[in-house]
């Protein structure tokens, strides 16, 4: 399973990049067919609030990779220059370690990020054939916020998830090649119990968890 990977220096603004859970993307965005080579990823830190300066997103699957050794708020949000509506991203009091994942617009951004301490951001933008998708089922486990994938899925499914926690328990499933994400769970603390999901072709889970979580998928 994929967990978050720590970023090796301080690089600043980098590469053209990639934005949160629930979110629809919008008809600019590309299908698989027209993505076959993942974009390189952005990486940004700093200390403290900031605004980012202006960047580049191809659309799509986003994932966003966050570190933060502050005690106070770490909020992160995705604000397009066009005027569209911002995408927060991580929302989340002291320090953290996880990731979280969007279906992000095609345009030109800039990150807003509260913050009383340092922090380290990688936004990501895999993609991939259905020759690396991973078929269903599948069980994943983990602790805290966290993304895998990709998978491939055919349709109605079924899932049982627990987790250990106490806050939110979010789990979604981002269509390589879809314009909504796909809510599979959305609760509060201890958990433990099924539901169904739908979703055809590629995609990617996020899970948003304060402990221990499984997951299992078919």
């Amino acid at each position: 399973m994929r967990r978050r990977r720590y970023l090796a220096a301080s690089l600043g603004l980098v590469a053209p990049i990639v934005g949160s859970a629930g979110t629809v993307a919008g008809t600019s965005q590309q299908n698989s067919s027209e993505q076959e080579t993942e974009p390189d990823p952005l990486t940004v830190d700093g200390t403290g609030a900031t605004v980012t300066n202006e960047f580049e997103l191809e659309g799509g699957v986003t994932i966003v990779e966050a570190l933060h050794d502050g005690d106070e708020n770490f909020i992160v949000e995705l604000v397009p220059t066009d005027g569209d509506l911002e995408t927060l991203l991580v929302n989340a009091i002291g320090e953290y370690d996880g990731a979280t994942g969007a279906l992000a617009e095609r345009g030109t951004h800039v990150l807003d990020i509260d913050a009383d301490g340092s922090w380290e951001l990688e936004i990501l933008q895999p993609r991939a054939t259905e020759d690396e998708a991973e078929t269903l089922p599948v069980e994943i486990e983990g602790e805290g916020s966290a993304w895998d994938g990709p998978y491939l899925f055919d349709g109605l499914g079924r899932s049982h998830g627990t987790h250990e926690g106490r806050g939110n328990f979010i789990v979604e499933i981002l269509p390589q090649d879809g314009l909504f994400s796909e809510l599979v769970f959305n609760e509060l603390d201890q958990f433990d119990g099924e539901t169904t999901f739908n979703v055809d072709g590629i995609g990617f889970v996020t899970v948003e968890a304060a402990g221990p979580w499984s997951i299992a998928i078919e």
